[in-house]
């Protein structure tokens, strides 16, 4: 275990000190302070009862992130607007060098405890210690002896005029005010609401009570082993990972909130987020937005969040934001418009956006429009295939979001795919109707799937009361066709009632149309729709309903219904992907020619000098000089760099050039 990931204690006063000196801060993504007095004065009951608060977790990150002070504002009051907290942005080094001459870290966890306690010693909040009465006190010990725990009444946010009390923020200030008992006296003492109503005989015992006290409380804010805590030196990974994984109080945290705190020097990704979702009216899945940023950045190499927190930067979002919403927004209007989809809710795996939204990128002016037959055919295939095969299903989304999105951009060109195990990853998980009754779970690719399938070859599912098409994002349901009670009170067969969650059993429906059936038969609640919508029987076939249904045949013979829909479905399916698998194989699947090689010669002139390398067409790395680069933009900077001595940014697809015959090429015609 690192030494520093092990257990540590701090001080009360330590913490403060380092909040003062701004080496303690909060990354910009947590969420505010939100603890009321209430909590404050728990917290510091345990601490005088010596009840353990929790460890305190700090981060040291390894990355540039965007960190603001602890909340120091006054608590908000009616019709005031409080001013926003201020932010900092550090970079990897301006942290590193705070680490090395301070105890610079981040809260990750504790920040609510952390804020309180520094808020009550800084008197920003006022917490008082409320002592005990003489006769609550055990007179047979010596006040000077006892803990703080056995003369405390309580803590409070105002003093009180009957007993003793003590403003900790008070004993806190006193530490560094090293005054004289007079003076002391009178700034702390003799204005206390209690002391005002004391007989001149009872000051001096009474202010030789409060010195004990705020001795005790000093001490208490002294103490090494008062507060523990885990300080941990994270990559920028492990940084997202540990609050993806300690979500406390229901608060969603996850990688791209360490982004937005990473980016905020330079590009407002929240806010962009905002003004797209306010622009579209649509649900703006953030992440798939920005892993489309690391594949263009990356050049198709990555979309984890490792890469993602440790290379991308605002300069990358500011030159690719405003491509990838478009492309975001087309992707989704294409999907809907050809019945792809009904709803956001309902798209099995978003994370396909990914490859459509690279594809839309490399189709001639980015316009689906411009799709031919043949690229549709293909785009059907994979995106029906790759749901009923569970390709994104899995450990491995990562890797298979960037094989698509080289697959589909190969497409997108009107070229041959080469990798011959590709089309083996189609295996579809059904090969019979009775396989649809064991996808009952709402949220399994296969089940949404299913249901978008029917949406897709209806043309698009229409409402039962008036055959209007569906509204992208209008909110459906998944309707029990036979309503579950009617199924539970007529139906005795064991075997027919665990089909009542089935997929074939469902059919997606405006939830205002999801009308309350109870415990009618299907034929009964039916037929109340059909005399307010005449063509109810067209839209019953649209959902794969066998319209018989209506006539009530199905009543008591639920399984035979089951088994008819499901027929139905999986006849469809079978047509349009199981059975379909050979011939996209054979229209688009090219193999390699041997005689090519994967090593080839390439060039480049730069200041009018030649470079010569080798290029890898298999795992698209250069050889320059005897060493192997992963990727070629890097190869180009190093070229460059030997001839100039300068780091100079460089397209490497562009850069390194081939000979096709007697024309010079840019090895992006190799790509992929």
């Amino acid at each position: 275990m690192n030494e520093n990931n092990r257990q540590n204690t701090e001080s009360i006063q330590d913490i403060v000190k380092e909040i003062d000196k701004k080496q303690i801060v909060l990354p910009d993504f947590q969420r505010d302070f939100v603890w009321d007095e209430s909590k404050t004065y728990e917290l510091f009951d345990s601490l005088v009862r010596d009840i353990f608060i929790g460890s305190i977790i700090y981060g040291i990150p390894s990355f540039e992130i965007t960190v603001r002070e602890i909340d120091t504002r006054p608590r908000k009051s009616k019709g005031k607007k409080r001013e926003a907290l201020k932010s900092l942005f550090f970079t990897k080094e301006q942290i590193n060098e705070k680490v090395k001459i301070g105890k610079f870290r981040a809260v990750l966890d504790g920040q609510q405890r952390i804020t309180s306690i520094y808020r009550a010693l800084k008197k920003i909040d006022n917490v008082w210690l409320i002592l005990k009465e003489d006769d609550e006190i055990d007179g047979d010990k010596d006040f000077n002896e006892m803990s703080l725990e056995e003369i405390m009444h309580g803590f409070s946010g105002k003093q009180s005029d009957s007993r003793l009390s003590i403003n900790v923020g008070d004993a806190f200030e006193m530490i560094e005010n090293k005054m004289r008992e007079k003076p002391l006296q009178e700034k702390y003492f003799n204005s206390l609401d209690f002391v005002q109503q004391l007989d001149s005989e009872n000051i001096d015992y009474y202010f030789e009570r409060f010195l004990i006290v705020v001795g005790k409380l000093q001490d208490l804010f002294k103490a090494e082993k008062m507060v523990s805590y885990f300080l941990l030196d994270m990559s920028s990974e492990k940084f997202a990972l540990f609050f993806e994984r300690s979500n406390s109080l229901g608060v969603r945290l996850d990688f791209i909130d360490i982004l937005v705190a990473k980016l905020n020097s330079g590009f407002r990704l929240r806010t962009e987020l905002e003004k797209l979702k306010n622009s579209t009216g649509y649900n703006i899945e953030r992440e798939i937005l920005v892993r489309t940023v690391a594949f263009i950045v990356s050049e198709g190499q990555h979309v984890d969040k490792g890469y993602i927190l440790s290379t991308l930067t605002c300069e990358h979002f500011n030159l690719y934001w405003n491509n990838i919403c478009k492309l975001y927004i087309n992707t989704l209007d294409f999907l809907y418009k050809n019945n792809f989809i009904m709803t956001q809710d309902w798209i099995p795996h978003s994370n396909m956006l990914i490859p459509l939204m690279i594809f839309l990128e490399n189709l001639p002016n980015k316009l689906f429009n411009q799709m031919n037959e043949y690229q549709l055919e293909f785009v059907r295939y994979w995106y029906w295939g790759s749901i009923f095969a569970q390709r994104y299903t899995g450990g491995a989304t990562n890797e298979i979001i960037i094989l698509d999105s080289k697959v589909l951009t190969l497409i997108a060109r009107e070229e041959k795919i080469f990798n011959e195990s590709y089309f083996k990853d189609f295996k579809i998980v059904f090969d019979q109707p009775e396989d649809l009754y064991s996808f009952s779970k709402k949220g399994s690719a296969v089940y949404k799937g299913i249901l978008t399938f029917i949406n897709y070859i209806s043309g698009g599912l229409t409402d039962w009361k008036n055959n209007s098409k569906i509204l992208f994002n209008e909110k459906v349901d998944d309707h029990h066709i036979f309503p579950k009670a009617y199924l539970q009170e007529y139906v005795s067969e064991d075997e027919d009632l665990t089909y009542i969650d089935c997929v074939v059993n469902r059919t997606l429906v405006p939830k205002i149309t999801n009308i309350k059936v109870g415990k009618n038969a299907p034929d009964k609640y039916l037929n109340e729709l059909y005399h307010k919508n005449d063509k109810l029987k067209e839209s019953l076939e649209k959902h794969m309903i066998p319209i018989e249904i209506m006539d009530g045949v199905y009543n008591e013979f639920f399984s035979v219904f089951i088994e008819d829909r499901a027929k139905k479905i999986f006849q469809c399916i079978k047509k349009h992907i199981i059975d379909k698998k050979d011939e996209i194989k054979e229209t688009y699947y090219k193999e390699k020619k041997k005689s090519i090689g994967n090593n080839i010669d390439i060039f480049a002139i730069y200041n009018k000098k030649v470079i010569n390398a080798k290029f890898n067409r298999e795992t698209q790395e250069v050889f320059l000089d005897g060493i192997k680069y992963k990727s070629v933009s890097t190869a180009a900077v190093e070229a460059k760099k030997k001839i100039s001595g300068k780091d100079t940014a460089t397209n490497g697809w562009v850069f390194w050039k081939y000979k096709d015959g007697e024309k010079d090429k840019p090895i992006k015609e190799l790509r992929y």
